[in-house]
C-alpha cells in the first residue's frame, strides 16, 4: 500500500501559522482604521470649534444646517481618502519589496520553502480600501452634526 500526501498536508503547521499571522494583522489593521477613524473625528470637532465664528457667519447670511453638514462631511472624506490612497500605495509597494527581496524567511528544512512569499490579494485589498472609506464617512457624521446645530447668536457671543 501507498500513501500519498499533498504539499498543504505535509505542511500544515506553515499553513496554520500562516493562517495566525493573517488574523493577527487582521486585527491590527483594523485597529489601525479605528484610531484613524477617531483621528478624523477628533480634528473634526477642533475644527468645527476654530471655525465656529465662520460657521456663525455662514448661517446668519442663509447658509442651511445641511449645507453646513456637507462642508465637514466632505472635508472628513478628503482627509479619509488621501490616508487610504496613501495608505493603499504604501502596502502595494511594501509587499512588493517583501516578495521580492525575500524579507521574510522561514528555516527551510522545517517548512520547505525558505521564505513567505507576499501577494496582494484583490478582495482583501477591496474590502480593506472600502472599509476605511466607510469607517471614514462614519466618522464625519457627529462632528458634521455639530457643526450644522451650532448656534450663530452662542458662537458669535463668544468670540
Amino acid at each position: 500500500d501507498y500513501m500519498t500526501q499533498d504539499w498543504a498536508d505535509m505542511n500544515q503547521s506553515l499553513f496554520s501559522a500562516l493562517s495566525l499571522e493573517k488574523l493577527a494583522i487582521s486585527i491590527t489593521i483594523g485597529l489601525i482604521v479605528m484610531v484613524a477613524a477617531l483621528n478624523i473625528i477628533a480634528s473634526l470637532i477642533l475644527l468645527v470649534m476654530e471655525k465656529s465664528r465662520d460657521i456663525a457667519i455662514l448661517k446668519t447670511m442663509g447658509s442651511s444646517s445641511a449645507s453646513i453638514r456637507r462642508i465637514f462631511m466632505i472635508q472628513g472624506l478628503v482627509i479619509g481618502l488621501i490616508g487610504t490612497i496613501g495608505g493603499a500605495i504604501f502596502g502595494c509597494i511594501t509587499i512588493y519589496v517583501a516578495d521580492r527581496y525575500k524579507l521574510v524567511r522561514v528555516p527551510l528544512d522545517v517548512y520547505q520553502i525558505s521564505y513567505v512569499p507576499f501577494r496582494l490579494e484583490p478582495l482583501d485589498f477591496v474590502i480593506v480600501i472600502t472599509a476605511a472609506i466607510v469607517i471614514c464617512f462614519l466618522a464625519t457624521i457627529y462632528p458634521a452634526r455639530q457643526a450644522a446645530k451650532l448656534d450663530p447668536a452662542q458662537a458669535l457671543r463668544y468670540q
